[in-house]
């Protein structure tokens, strides 16, 4: 009983200590993970099993949009970050999501939840494609970024997210 503590204790520690344990652990397998790497294997026609993600708790992402950012893994190599958000649409939050590659250029954008009766044109995927590819640059509402009829509010919204999000992880340092 007592070599068997010894052996978990060893090994508990070889993971921390290379970082095995944050990546791979209990951390991957809690349900709001692995929602995000169904989604992401989804979105990005992969296995599931190819991805893995790295919850980062780091103070450069204060904003009033950022639910969560974590680190993407694809096939144990760095891929991205994948950045958990919310927007205000007139009366209703509404939640999504930006996948940023490696050099931080948004490759994906999905609205995950929208429980308003107006303004959910801002889910199409059409729509959201034109973030694609977008590194941190001029992102107005009506000029960069077309305008949808009846969702102004909740278009604006993620737009500013959209921006806001993507300057912040360009100046974090991770």
């Amino acid at each position: 009983m007592v070599l068997r503590k010894f052996v978990i204790a060893v090994a508990c520690l070889l993971l921390i200590s290379t970082g095995q344990a944050q990546l791979f652990g209990a951390g991957a397998e809690d349900a709001a993970s692995k929602k995000l790497i169904k989604l992401l294997s989804k979105e990005l026609d992969a296995d599931r099993s190819e991805f893995a993600l790295e919850k980062l708790d780091d103070h450069c992402f204060q904003s009033e949009f950022i639910e969560d950012v974590s680190k993407v893994y694809r096939d144990q190599k760095a891929s991205g970050f994948v950045v958990s958000a919310k927007g205000k649409g007139r009366h209703d939050l509404f939640s999504y999501l930006i996948y940023f590659n490696e050099d931080r250029e948004v490759e994906l954008v999905k609205v995950t939840s929208y429980y308003s009766d107006h303004g959910g044109e801002i889910a199409s995927k059409r729509w959201l494609e034109q973030f694609v590819g977008y590194d941190g640059g001029d992102l107005d509402y009506g000029d960069e970024v077309q305008a949808i009829s009846g969702a102004t509010l909740s278009a604006g919204s993620i737009v500013i997210g959209i921006r806001e999000i993507t300057i912040l992880l360009q100046d974090c340092n991770l």
